[in-house]
């Protein structure tokens, strides 16, 4: 029998467990191990993963070189976060970054690895940090804001018909941003004496009975809150307005490339290349709890001619003038 002395065994495990946690190495260079998790599917989220892709490659990181980016997706389906994250994090990340839709999922799996996000519409008032210049937690990034934006969406829903006395807005009831934006719609809605018709839309059950709903009330436009769920759900609320021929405005773009009329909000792309620079900060030694959320300084107003057509409706040259992009 072979006895080994425990004080060696112990210096062993240690060093093991030690190798464990530190970056993999390439040769003398250290490889960034970066948790990428996505409550989309792989083709819906596409487009923002190569931002961020792209992102950490402006600044220097490879894959196959120093990057190892270990990208999961969960197929719109929430309950697959945990599992994806318990993965993650025995796989010793050193960081997470991750869509706006799976940010809940990721402060409940670590409150130590770094959590990024460039797309959280309202950190501060869904409850996720306690400010923007001191998140005071291991969560960062970028806060689109879209609170602040949901008037200038109405005043272009105004300026796209002027004197307009009933909006619908369709928005996910779960989402305490998604509430202070209605909150804020009401508010100003009021003030120019339009009639506000909300509702509560979760799944494609509910798109259906608000579908059945408008038909009867003829909205004369159609506010979509834009968040994770509805954002699944953007052709059919495009296709909706389309059938119900209203105009359909809401923030991000792909709404407007799915037949709604009007789009304003954040560059996505440009957030998103940010949230690169926040993981090589933190990769740098920064911690996430010292790195003030930023909020968009680059925004994106998309007219699709096309659909405005076919519900009906002249875009003024006020609007057209100031499009960053016009779908024909």
């Amino acid at each position: 029998m072979i006895h080994v002395n425990r004080w060696w065994i112990a210096v062993i495990l240690s060093i093991f467990g030690a190798a464990l946690l530190r970056p993999v190495c390439a040769g003398n260079i250290a490889v960034a191990r970066i948790g990428e998790v996505w409550l989309q599917d792989e083709a819906s989220a596409a487009p923002f993963h190569q931002a961020f892709a792209e992102g950490l490659h402006e600044l220097g990181y490879i894959e196959g070189k120093n990057l190892m980016l270990l990208t999961r997706y969960a197929n719109k389906d929430e309950s697959r976060l945990p599992s994806l994250f318990t993965e993650l994090i025995g796989l010793h990340v050193t960081v997470l970054f991750v869509s706006q839709g799976a940010v809940g999922a990721a402060k409940k799996a670590t409150t130590t690895i770094p959590i990024v996000c460039a797309t959280m519409n309202d950190p501060v008032g869904a409850g996720l940090v306690k400010s923007l210049s001191r998140p005071d937690g291991n969560l960062t990034g970028l806060s689109l804001q879209s609170v602040d934006t949901a008037t200038k969406r109405l005043e272009l829903v105004l300026e796209l018909r002027p004197r307009p006395t009933r909006l619908a807005v369709l928005f996910d009831g779960d989402d305490r941003a998604a509430q202070l934006e209605v909150e804020a719609l009401k508010n100003a809605a009021r003030n120019a004496q339009v009639a506000l018709a909300t509702f509560d839309v979760r799944n494609r059950r509910d798109l259906s009975a608000a579908s059945a709903s408008m038909a009867g009330k003829r909205p004369q436009a159609l506010y979509v809150v834009d968040t994770v769920r509805t954002l699944t759900m953007h052709q059919e609320m495009a296709t909706l307005a389309l059938e119900l021929h209203i105009p359909l405005i809401s923030e991000a773009r792909l709404y407007a490339e799915a037949g709604a009329v009007l789009a304003y909000g954040a560059k996505l792309p440009a957030s998103l290349k940010r949230g690169a620079v926040y993981v090589h900060k933190i990769l740098e030694g920064a911690k996430p709890q010292e790195l003030p959320i930023e909020q968009p300084t680059e925004f994106e107003l998309v007219v699709n001619l096309k659909s405005a057509k076919a519900v009906g409706i002249q875009v003024p040259e006020s609007i057209l003038s100031r499009a960053d992009e016009v779908i024909r």
